[in-house]
């Protein structure tokens, strides 16, 4: 299991005040994040090598959907299976997307998707630049799940939950850096690489005992000292 070490005060900025704005709280972004890292751990040499990040990212999409359908009512979304949850109002979307050294650190340049965006990840940057109409889901809602007609597409904001996982192996840590930021542009290798908003999360360092080496998934990024 790992151990937590408390971030520094001066990392915490005001990402409070911004969340409220959402009608968010820290809470669930930091929840999130701490049992996405437990997941990783269950993982074991007898498993595949691209095992600890994908139990890493699994956990983190339902943490975060359970999260925010148990405390604010919000809905699951999955057009094109890419996860989603949606507010109340159908305004705000959140989905979770691994970004790169840049993630949870301010001023430019901005952080990067780690991955091409993918279809549906592009037409949702789009909606959030009002420039294209995301189709219809073609079959009716599962319950808790939310159907959205053109008008409430028109409206719909899409965040990302951008998180980054660096090692310092000698040091016997892992930190993750975090960001609640809202996409508005796609680079011309499919990276999403412009940001509207972005609201810098605290850091999280969490103890760590490597016994051997994690496998490079879609949620994994390079090992680096520091």
């Amino acid at each position: 299991m790992s151990q937590v070490v408390p971030f520094r005060h001066d990392e915490q900025g005001n990402h409070v005040q911004q969340l409220a704005e959402l009608g968010l709280r820290a809470e669930y972004f930091d929840r999130t994040v701490r049992l996405g890292e437990d997941a990783r751990d269950g993982a074991t040499q007898d498993d595949a090598n691209n095992a600890p990040g994908t139990l890493d990212y699994l956990a983190r999409v339902r943490t975060l959907r359970e999260t925010l359908r148990t405390e604010e009512g919000w809905l699951r979304h999955d057009p094109q299976q890419s996860p989603l949850s949606v507010n109340p109002d159908k305004t705000v979307a959140i989905g979770v997307l691994l970004g790169d050294a840049r993630t949870g650190l301010p001023g430019n340049p901005q952080p990067r998707s780690h991955r091409p965006a993918g279809v549906a990840k592009e037409a949702l940057v789009a909606r959030n630049q009002d420039l294209a109409l995301f189709p219809l889901p073609p079959e009716p809602p599962r319950r808790g799940e939310v159907r959205l007609n053109d008008d409430e597409y028109a409206r719909l904001a899409t965040w990302y939950l951008l998180t980054y996982r660096y090692e310092a192996r000698e040091r016997g840590t892992v930190e993750v850096r975090s960001e609640l930021s809202l996409p508005s542009s796609i680079g011309p290798r499919g990276k999403i690489d412009d940001w509207k908003q972005r609201i810098l999360l605290p850091t999280i360092r969490f103890k760590k005992v490597f016994d051997y080496a994690d496998g490079a998934t879609d949620f994994d990024v390079p090992v680096e000292e520091w």
